[in-house]
């Protein structure tokens, strides 16, 4: 295991000194606190709280801390352990007491009886497809503990969050960093709820470059005191840098919204928010499901077997004459209003898989030797003990191969794309399919997608991640709003794809289908329209953060 993968799989990523330092400074700078308080760390690393608190590098002469600290360091790793006891050591006094223990937080927090006044750290980020099968226990025991769902443990800072509200005393004060999908995910609204409940006061620091580059993933500094003056807050940090300063912008606080249901709206202000709910209303907009069938796309359970190269078809004809176009992921395919058998044989002179091996659903033994032995390699690699194949009547028998009228991309980059399927591919789960409703022009819906008004929601509806990722679950995907334009003439529909293909900037493209969908097709004024833009720039920036792009 690599240096790596060694981290990834421990969930540790040790928090910035800066970033430490103005959280230790701000929490004893703004809260108030008894002369003796009781601390916590519960996933301690090298003790990077403890020393700002003690030996803080940007702001020492800028807060008092309480007279008398009762501190406490829950840490795991052995050696992360042994170098946490050696580096704050120092800092313990007649006033000042430190317990250090070695011990996996989740064991402790489900023996613990002890309240703390302030509980502060960095917790792990481990998917609980990683976590052990007695971890995924403790886990549920401390969500249990706080009534809340077991089924929406997916990783396990969730758990540590829990269970620093289950520890903290009456007045206590709760910090963490954590992962921006606490302001956004699906499974997170439970939380994010609970939080409201256990906390008078919240705020929220938000950042427009990545803490952790390694993971690519967007984190946030929760801070929760159960009371202050109530209220939720959010800060957007430009830079982190800037919080040597300290410098960093009070924003919009939506929480209350019924609608968009998702912390991440605090971008937005009411104003710009009730305008958008508006303008839908006004012009009478239908969500995607309305329009069409939207499912995600062929379950495979085994992309590197079920789908392969031209190397592959040319050694063996009868796969070839067994197998179906596919397509594996979206940037394996060329920018554009639709794939077509150009697109195609563009993808498979690259050499990139797009062969779907359908093997008809009757027993091997019926099958020729050529095919006999592809499968007897396929159980050789245990690919029939996998979860999804041992469901099937028969491994090698992908379900649900039916070719969509269009597809659209679960993730994206800039923008997401909705594509009509003029060659007939089949598409992998990379993309949703769209099977159009009676009466409903697949050409028509395409082209109706590409406006300001939908991509603006779907960047609302969807979540985002570090690397600057766009995805939508399938909910999301149907629940976007789309001014649906008949009758799109063969002129229109060619410049859209025609735009697309030659990689112009998103506002050149929504700078033509708003004017063709927006304003002629619906009314839209000007004022209105660029209204629109500033939003969608808005929250375009805020997603690609420091990536490189120009709207």
């Amino acid at each position: 295991m690599t240096a790596a993968e060694a981290q990834k799989a421990s969930g540790t990523y040790y928090t910035p000194s800066t970033l430490s330092d103005f959280i230790v400074y701000h929490i004893f700078g703004h809260y108030h606190f008894q002369d003796k308080i009781c601390v916590l760390e519960p996933s301690a690393g090298d003790g990077i709280f403890f020393k700002s608190i003690f030996n803080n590098k940007l702001f020492g002469d800028r807060f008092v801390i309480p007279s008398q600290l009762d501190l406490t360091a829950v840490e795991r790793d052995a050696k992360a352990y042994e170098k946490l006891k050696l580096e704050t050591n120092s800092f313990e006094s007649s006033n000042h007491r430190f317990t250090y223990l070695n011990d996996d937080y989740l064991k402790f927090q489900t023996q613990n009886t002890e309240k703390y006044d302030l509980i502060v750290g960095n917790p792990p980020y481990i998917q609980s497809k990683h976590l052990t099968k007695d971890q995924i226990k403790l886990c549920e025991n401390i969500h249990r503990d706080s009534h809340l769902s077991v089924k929406k443990i997916k990783n396990i800072w969730t758990s540590f969050l829990v269970g620093g509200v289950q520890s903290l005393s009456s007045e206590g004060v709760m910090c963490f960093v954590l992962p921006a999908e606490l302001l956004q995910v699906i499974y997170a609204k439970e939380l994010r709820d609970f939080l409201r409940d256990n906390f008078q006061k919240i705020e929220i620091f938000t950042f427009n470059e990545l803490i952790f580059p390694d993971i690519e993933q967007d984190v946030i500094v929760l801070i929760c005191a159960k009371k202050q003056a109530p209220g939720v807050s959010f800060y957007h940090v430009d830079k982190l840098d800037d919080l040597k300063v300290p410098t960093y912008v009070e924003d919009h606080s939506n929480i209350h919204r019924e609608t968009l249901d998702k912390w991440t709206n605090y971008i937005l202000s009411d104003e710009e928010l009730v305008f958008l709910d508006r303008l839908k209303n006004d012009l009478g907009l239908q969500p995607i499901k309305n329009y069409c069938r939207a499912e995600v796309g062929v379950v495979t359970a085994a992309n590197s077997y079920f789908i392969v190269d031209n190397n592959v078809v040319a050694e063996s004809p009868e796969l070839k004459r067994l197998s179906r176009p596919i397509i594996q992921k979206g940037m394996h395919i060329t920018p554009g209003a639709t794939f077509t058998s150009g697109d195609l044989r563009a993808v498979r002179k690259a050499s990139k898989p797009s062969y779907f091996l359908a093997f008809k659903d009757r027993p091997e033994s019926s099958f020729n030797q050529p095919i006999r032995a592809y499968l007897s390699e396929g159980r050789k690699l245990q690919i029939d003990q996998r979860y999804k194949c041992k469901l099937r009547k028969r491994w090698y028998v992908v379900p649900s191969t039916w070719v969509s009228d269009g597809f659209f991309t679960k993730r994206s980059n800039i923008f997401p794309r909705m594509i009509m399927n003029e060659a007939g591919s089949l598409v992998t789960d990379s993309f949703y399919r769209i099977k159009m409703n009676e009466g409903k022009n697949i050409r028509d819906f395409v082209f109706s997608f590409y406006n300001s008004l939908t991509f603006i929601y779907a960047e609302l509806e969807g979540r985002y991640y570090g690397g600057s990722v766009l995805e939508l679950m399938p909910s999301e995907c149907k629940n976007l709003p789309i001014p649906y334009r008949d009758g799109v003439d063969d002129e229109e529909f060619q410049r859209l794809d025609s735009l697309l293909r030659t990689n112009v900037s998103i506002s050149e493209i929504l700078n033509y289908t708003n004017t063709v969908i927006l304003q002629q097709g619906y009314g839209v004024s000007d004022r209105d329209l660029i209204k629109l833009d500033g939003i969608y720039k808005k929250l375009l920036r805020r997603r690609l953060k420091s990536h490189q792009y120009v709207y």
